[in-house]
């Protein structure tokens, strides 16, 4: 009986094996996850690790300089020149692509007038956005570009909750529902996470697995939407937009500007052709606020090769191909 289910075993990792080489050769798709010792989470803002030489975010090496922001290999800055931030989340670090490749990095080759400094941390949400817009170099600073991604507006509600005082009222989900639902609970479940971790950052039939049979750009998208339909949500960003403009005009000279790069599911040919829920609340919120945004959505409808802007059966995180696409219309803002 030990001996059959050992072969039975062996048989299960031979076909993973075989399925992973042949995925690997056939397809371009890019594993996930993230090294230890990148993202310095014990300090607020959370921010990358400072002098990180040669670990990896998506299969791709990253460097760090002294200050923890994105570094070619060898940075070849020229740090009393006029400076342009680029602050985000894992998009716009670059997950998957080389410092060089992201939007940042080639408009840092275009500009040699210019140090363009990509300051972004993987996981990094509006409210960490804000804070890291608080510490950055004033006085050299030419403009200043926050990517605001589609699902920045989860965990604003707590904002909200901390500002008011609330207590003893427990933190909403991701999905904004009072309770959490078997999904959350898996995610929270320490073996399983460890579990998912591995596997997704070694693992490219997993990242297949995902965008084939369980539709990852959908679910991406629909998880994010859901965090519009939530009232305190909406407030915690009335609020933090409330307090970027106000630090916009008196201590920044009018120079930041958002960017809103859409999610993968948002340029298929139905969703190019009208806007939907959260397009329409960040529309107006941010109008209200008098904050400029730069969207990102059209352009990218307007590509004949829309398969090619992301990474392969990835929701959000850009290719070497969509990253130009940005750099060549953000060109034109810095001009």
């Amino acid at each position: 009986m030990k001996k059959i289910l050992l072969i039975n075993v062996i048989i299960v990792i031979f076909i993973f094996v075989f399925i992973e080489i042949f995925i690997r050769i056939t397809t371009n798709i890019t594993p996930q996850g993230l090294s230890k010792g990148i993202i310095n989470t014990s300090i607020d803002p959370v921010f990358n690790y400072p002098n990180v030489k040669g670990k990896k975010v998506f299969g791709q090496k990253v460097f760090t300089d002294n200050s923890g922001y994105r570094i070619q290999k060898k940075n070849n800055n020229e740090m009393n020149s006029p400076i342009i931030y680029f602050i985000g989340g894992s998009v716009t670090f670059g997950s998957g692509v080389k410092q060089k490749e992201t939007f940042s990095g080639i408009l840092n080759q275009k500009f040699s007038n210019y140090n363009i400094i990509n300051s972004s941390v993987i996981g990094s949400n509006l409210i960490n956005n804000f804070k890291i817009l608080n510490k950055i170099e004033k006085k050299e600073m030419k403009k200043v570009f926050i990517n605001f991604s589609l699902d920045d507006l989860v965990g604003l509600d707590q904002l909200i909750e901390e500002e008011t005082n609330k207590k003893n009222q427990k933190s909403l989900d991701n999905f904004g529902e009072k309770k959490p639902n078997f999904i959350s609970k898996l995610k929270e479940n320490k073996i399983f996470v460890k579990i998912n971790k591995f596997v997704r950052s070694k693992s490219v039939t997993y990242v297949w697995v995902k965008g084939k049979f369980l539709n990852s750009q959908k679910s991406y998208y629909d998880h994010a939407i859901a965090s519009y339909k939530n009232e305190k949500n909406l407030k915690g960003l009335e609020s933090i937009l409330s307090k970027i403009s106000n630090l916009n005009s008196k201590e920044f000279n009018n120079k930041i500007h958002f960017l809103v790069i859409p999610y993968s599911y948002q340029i298929n040919n139905k969703n190019c052709k009208r806007k939907d829920y959260a397009e329409n609340m960040i529309d107006k919120y941010f109008s209200k606020a008098k904050v400029e945004l730069i969207k990102l959505k059209e352009v990218f409808c307007s590509e004949e090769k829309k398969e090619k802007i992301y990474l392969k059966f990835d929701p959000s995180h850009l290719s070497p191909y969509g990253h130009k696409i940005v750099a060549n219309f953000l060109e034109r803002k810095i001009n």
